[in-house]
């Protein structure tokens, strides 16, 4: 076999071996947030050696994991349309899709704010956020968020949720369908309650002018 032929082979190789060590990273995070390079390595089924030359340490891989993990959320939020159809359920859609991938990476959740300002995450999720913020802000324009609610408030919220679900689920105090059935029910409510607070107003202003 020509060198030709084995460079795009070994590279292909390359790519596999860090593919396997990343969703090792990810399914064994989930489990133990505490999890060793060499358990990793273990579970990926490669060398401490070959993950030595993918990443430099526990940082890298951690590092790279989230990058992988915010893309994916990014895609899953941009293919749940949320520039389409009414506000409310735009949003429904988009935590759907973005809780179905955080569930694979919970364990991102509990260690990467020990390990990141909160400043440094928030610059890093911009991409996956950035299609929320304009959604929250055509849902206070056509009034079905409340828009006393500042965004990025409203942003903080919507993620501190996630957090929340994911850590409920790695705590096993919540299944996932059950988290997500949760998650999606206080953000509804957080965004639009007051809309049920306008009738109640209205009758008690109707009471007081008969009176």
């Amino acid at each position: 076999m020509s060198s030709f032929a084995a460079e795009p082979a070994g590279r292909a190789d390359a790519c596999r071996n860090a593919e396997r060590i990343l969703d090792a990273t990810a399914e064994l995070l989930a489990g133990d947030p505490a999890v060793s390079l060499e358990q990793v390595a273990g579970r990926a089924g490669v060398s401490r050696a070959t993950l030595y030359h993918h990443f430099a340490g526990r940082d890298a891989l951690l590092d790279a994991l989230t990058d992988r993990s915010i893309a994916e959320v990014t895609a899953a939020v941009e293919s749940a349309r949320p520039g389409e159809g009414p506000a409310a359920e735009a949003m429904e859609r988009v935590l759907r899709a973005a809780w179905q991938v955080v569930g694979r990476y919970r364990g991102l959740v509990i260690v990467n704010p020990r390990r990141l300002p909160r400043a440094e995450l928030r610059r890093r999720l911009a991409p996956a956020l950035a299609p929320v913020r304009s959604l929250l802000r055509r849902g206070r324009r056509s009034g079905e968020f409340d828009p006393e609610l500042p965004v990025e408030w409203t942003v903080g919220v919507i993620t501190d949720l996630i957090h929340a679900a994911s850590g409920q689920v790695s705590a096993g105090t919540m299944r996932p369908q059950q988290a997500e059935r949760v998650l999606l029910r206080t953000a509804a409510a957080a965004l639009t309650g007051h809309q049920a607070s306008r009738p109640r107003a209205a009758g008690a202003r109707g009471a007081r002018s008969r009176s």
